[in-house]
C-alpha cells in the first residue's frame, strides 16, 4: 500500500510537519511493508515557508524586523530550489530559474505573536511584513510568494508598503502613523521613493478567502473582532480602509474595494492588490502546483490528511479538500482525521463531493483541551496505525475492495 501523508498543522498543537511524521510513524508501526510519502501542507496561512522550503529542498532565512505592535523580532523566510513547470515565470531558456522566496505574513506581523492582553487592533502595522520582503529582495529574489494569514492587523498592508518606499500622508502631508486606526486621516499616497524593481516584481498572494476590503464582509467586520476590536473600532477600521480604497484609485486608477480576497489579512490583500504587482491565488492550489501534488496523488493508493478541527469551513479552500479534489481527479481516495471532526450532514456531504471517504477523530476520548493538545502527535499517530491496520486487513481478504464512506 503506497501512503500519501499529506496534513496541515493542527493550530496550537503541532505543525504540519510534525503531524506527517507522526502519520508516518503510525502507518510503519501497523503495516511495516508500507510505502510512503510524507508532504505537509498549508493553505498559505500558518505553515507556509516551512511547507515550501522543506518539500522543495530550500533555505530558511532569518530577519531582524518588528511584530505588529512594532517591538523588535527574529523572523523566518525561505528560498525555493524549484518553481512549478507551468509557471510563466519560469525562465524558458532552460538553465536559469526565478529565484522565488516564500514570506508569511504571520511570521512577523500575526495575531500569535502578541499576548492577549497585549493585542491592539488599532494600531497593529504590517511593516515587520514589509521587512521582511525586503530582506528577501535583497537576498536575491526575483518573486515573492506572500501567505495572507494569521494577521494581528488591519491596516490595509499600509506598514508593509511603508517598509517598501510608500509614503501615506494626511491633509497636512503628515505621515500617518502605523496601524488601521490612522487610516480615516488618509488624503494621499505618495510613491516617488519606491524603486523600480519593487514596483515590478511579482508578487503572488497565496490566500484561502474571498472577503471583499470593506462593509459587512469586509476584513474589519469579520476578522476585526478576532483580533480584539469592539464594535466603534470596527467601523473606524473599516472607514479608514474605504479611505485606502479611494486614495490606491486617486493614485493609479487601480479600484480594489470589491475584489475578492482583498480583504484577507486586514485589508492587506487589497493594499497589496491596489499598490504592487500582485496577483491572488488560492493558497492551497499555489501549495499544491509548488509540490507537484498531483504527481504523488497519482503514484498514491490512498492520500491521508487532516487538520485540528474537520469542520464546516474545510470543504472550502482547505488544505483536506484541497488535496483530497487533487487525489480525486487522479482516481485516489482520500482520508482526513482532525483533532474535532463534526458530524453535520451537509457538512459530511460536501467533503464527500470533495474526494473525503472517511473522516476519522483523533481523541482517544474525554479529556481536557491542555490535554488534548499536549498529546496531539501521539493521537495522531495511534490513529494513523489503526487506519493503516484496517486497510492493510481489508486488501489482504479482498485485494479489490475499495476504501467505504464511513466516519469514526
Amino acid at each position: 500500500m503506497r501512503y500519501l501523508l499529506a496534513p496541515d498543522s493542527f493550530k496550537e498543537a503541532a505543525s504540519a510537519q510534525a503531524v506527517a511524521e507522526a502519520m508516518r510513524r503510525g502507518i510503519r508501526a501497523a503495516d511495516p511493508d508500507a510505502e510512503y510519502r510524507v508532504m505537509p501542507l498549508s493553505d498559505g496561512g500558518e505553515g507556509l515557508t516551512a511547507a515550501l522550503v522543506g518539500a522543495t529542498g530550500g533555505k530558511l532565512r532569518s530577519a531582524h524586523v518588528h511584530d505588529a505592535l512594532g517591538r523588535p523580532i527574529v523572523a523566518q523566510y525561505g528560498f525555493l530550489e524549484v518553481v512549478p513547470e507551468s509557471d510563466d515565470s519560469v525562465h524558458s531558456d532552460g538553465e536559469t530559474h526565478v529565484r522565488t522566496a516564500v514570506v508569511e505574513l504571520a511570521a512577523a506581523s500575526g495575531l500569535e505573536r502578541i499576548r492577549p492582553a497585549d493585542r491592539d487592533p488599532l494600531a497593529a502595522s504590517t511593516f515587520g511584513t514589509g521587512e521582511l520582503i525586503r530582506a528577501a529582495i535583497d537576498e536575491g529574489a526575483d518573486r515573492i510568494v506572500l501567505g495572507l494569514g494569521g494577521s494581528a492587523t488591519t491596516d490595509g498592508g499600509t506598514g508593509l508598503a511603508r517598509a517598501l518606499g510608500y509614503r501615506f500622508l494626511d491633509c497636512d502631508d503628515c505621515e500617518l502613523p502605523f496601524g488601521g486606526s490612522a487610516l480615516p486621516r488618509l488624503a494621499r499616497i505618495d510613491d516617488t521613493d519606491v524603486p523600480s524593481a519593487i514596483r515590478s516584481m511579482p508578487i503572488v498572494l497565496a490566500c484561502d478567502v474571498t472577503n471583499p476590503l470593506t462593509g459587512p464582509r469586509g476584513a474589519a467586520a469579520v476578522f476585526a473582532p478576532q483580533k480584539g476590536a469592539d464594535a466603534r473600532q470596527v467601523a473606524l477600521l473599516d472607514a479608514g480602509l474605504g479611505k485606502l480604497a479611494d486614495a490606491i484609485e486617486t493614485l493609479n486608477g487601480r479600484a480594489i474595494g470589491n475584489l475578492p480576497g482583498s480583504g484577507a489579512a486586514g485589508g492587506t490583500g487589497g493594499g497589496m492588490l491596489g499598490l504592487f504587482n500582485a496577483t491572488m491565488r488560492p493558497g492551497i492550489e499555489l501549495v499544491l502546483d509548488l509540490l507537484h501534488a498531483r504527481e504523488a496523488c497519482a503514484w498514491a493508493d490512498v492520500v491521508i490528511t487532516g487538520e485540528g478541527s474537520i469542520d464546516s469551513q474545510t470543504p472550502y479552500g482547505k488544505v483536506p479538500s484541497g488535496i483530497a479534489r487533487l487525489a480525486k481527479s487522479q482516481g485516489k481516495p482520500a482520508i482526513a482525521i482532525g483533532g474535532k471532526v463534526t458530524r453535520d450532514p451537509q457538512t459530511l456531504a460536501a467533503l464527500r463531493e470533495a474526494g473525503i471517504v472517511a473522516t476519522f477523530g483523533t481523541a482517544p476520548g474525554p479529556a481536557d483541551l491542555p490535554e488534548l493538545l499536549a498529546d496531539t502527535e501521539r493521537n495522531v499517530e495511534s490513529t494513523c496505525a489503526a487506519i493503516a491496520g484496517l486497510l492493510r486487513a481489508s486488501t489482504q481478504q479482498t485485494p479489490t475492495s475499495a476504501v467505504g464512506p464511513v466516519q469514526s
